[in-house]
């Protein structure tokens, strides 16, 4: 698996997304302190303050005692596009940070906005964001009702890992819709389009060959990432008309994002493209199994040519692509009905549709985890049940077959509750699962108080608390926490 030099900053940055080093045994010192010979130190850390919903005009991203960054305006008109004002500031005395901020997503979709700079100490300054209104319209996007921004700080001589710099999804609305109320443009749809792959990870739709308007000839392609974090779709062993390319194509989403990408191709007649299409999570770590692995082919001339035959040497064909003529169900039929499956939804605050795909609409919101389900067919990825007494389509890997088991002690209905406390010198992580690579909901102050239900092992072979500071649930490490009495395990 090779992941482009380009995106080294980017996977830094997510390697810490959400969450600083919540390790207590990292020693954390004021800056000029003296430190042992052989102390590994986080000097003065930063503070991330991602996933963060933002107002325009003057608004500061990350603030600390050594970098700031503001956001001083947002403007959109059909000549010059987006343009996102930035200033930033080092009021560090001897440290030079590094500020990237390569992409950023409008009403859902992905664009590339590169800029980066470096900031010497105790220096200011300033630049800009530009998204050309070409990009915008070919995305379906004629106003900007969400704007998110991935901004990277660091200091390059900190080592990897220690915690050392600021990243995290900022959000603003500057027509004053909500997450909830934005509406994501449909894709648009060519007569020339091929599905490689399209499951309950990502969509890969391979659109057509054209030229862009600097003349050169490129393959056009819909991407959807539909997990929770950042993905590399990557096009790999890449052949056209059967001649082997030198470069291989990549494209980077963050989580529940879109784009249209544009490959390059080699000038002239072009009939076939073929390639092996991964796409993993990132950070990249070896030995990390790609979500998606595929072989797949592209017939220029073709109005819908058929991907490659699964199960070629050394790829995993992940999900059937569906076919037009894939049935989309409001109520099950007398078979299903006679083969139905028990379930339960094995995710929490999960959306219902009215079809198998993130582009239908939501028939229920939030659903809560541990909600009996009916199954009765299983349709790409997505199964088609019925939920309460309505009927509509979940993705896959957020339901369990079987019998719900009782929701968690300390739920609405148990009052079978502890008390605790985070113990730390610094902050916790409370994630989404009991695990040190799941999702970072939030971080815990030092002495923040806790409700705790009960504890369990993890699949790191650690013990874990499921909590709730009063606003959040979700698991937190038991060297994390002072708890007031021996707590029951699940």
């Amino acid at each position: 698996m090779k992941i482009k030099y380009l995106w080294l900053p980017l996977i830094l940055a997510l390697a810490l997304m959400g969450c600083k080093k919540d390790d207590p045994s990292v020693l954390h010192l004021p800056e000029d302190t003296a430190v042992p010979q052989g102390t590994e130190v986080t000097p003065a850390p930063l503070t991330p303050a991602g996933d963060r919903v933002c107002t325009v005009g003057q608004e500061t991203l990350p603030e600390s005692q050594v970098f700031s960054l503001t956001v001083n305006e947002v403007t959109f008109d059909p000549q010059n596009g987006l343009v996102v004002k930035l200033s930033f500031t080092n009021k560090s005395q001897d440290r030079t940070f590094t500020i990237s901020l390569d992409q950023l997503a409008v009403n859902g979709y992905m664009q590339s906005a590169p800029f980066a700079a470096s900031v010497p100490p105790t220096l200011s300054g300033s630049g800009e964001l530009r998204v050309p209104v070409e990009n915008l319209r070919t995305a379906g996007i004629s106003t900007v009702d969400e704007l998110v921004l991935y901004p990277l700080v660091y200091d390059e001589n900190v080592p990897q890992g220690q915690g050392d710099a600021v990243d995290g999804a900022f959000s603003f609305y500057p027509t004053g819709k909500t997450a909830q109320t934005v509406a994501y443009p449909v894709r648009q749809i060519s007569t020339s389009e091929q599905t490689v792959v399209d499951n309950s990870f990502g969509a890969v739709i391979l659109l057509g060959v054209e030229q862009d308007a600097q003349g050169q000839q490129v393959l056009r392609a819909y991407l959807e990432n539909r997990t929770d974090r950042f993905i590399s779709f990557e096009f790999e062993n890449v052949s056209i008309n059967g001649e082997a390319e030198a470069q291989s194509w990549s494209k980077a989403l963050a989580g529940g994002k879109r784009a249209y990408a544009a490959f390059a191709l080699p000038l002239g007649q072009i009939s076939t493209i073929t390639f092996n299409l991964v796409a993993v999570p990132l950070p990249y770590a070896e030995g990390t199994e790609p979500l998606i692995q595929q072989a797949g082919s592209y017939v220029v001339s073709a109005a819908a040519a058929t991907p490659a035959a699964e199960g070629g040497e050394g790829v995993l064909a992940v999900t059937p692509t569906p076919t037009a003529g894939t049935q989309i169900y409001t109520k099950p039929t007398k078979e299903q009905t006679k083969n139905a499956k028990k379930g339960y939804l094995a995710k929490d605050k999960v959306n219902l549709r009215s079809g198998p795909g993130t582009s239908y609409k939501i028939v229920q919101e939030d659903v809560p985890e541990y909600t009996s389900l009916t199954l009765y067919e299983l349709q790409d990825g997505w199964w088609f049940l019925k939920c309460g007494s309505k009927y509509g389509y979940i993705r896959q890997d957020m339901v369990a077959q079987g019998t719900a088991p009782k929701a968690p002690e300390g739920g609405s209905s148990d009052s079978s509750t502890y008390e605790g406390t985070v113990n730390t010198q610094s902050v916790a992580a409370l994630r989404k699962e009991a695990d040190t690579d799941s999702k970072c909901l939030k971080e815990l102050k030092n002495e923040t108080k806790l409700t705790v239900y009960y504890k369990t092992k993890g699949d790191d072979g650690k013990t874990w608390y499921y909590v709730s500071d009063g606003k959040q649930k979700g698991f937190i490490r038991s060297d994390l926490i002072k708890t007031s009495k021996n707590v029951p395990s699940k």
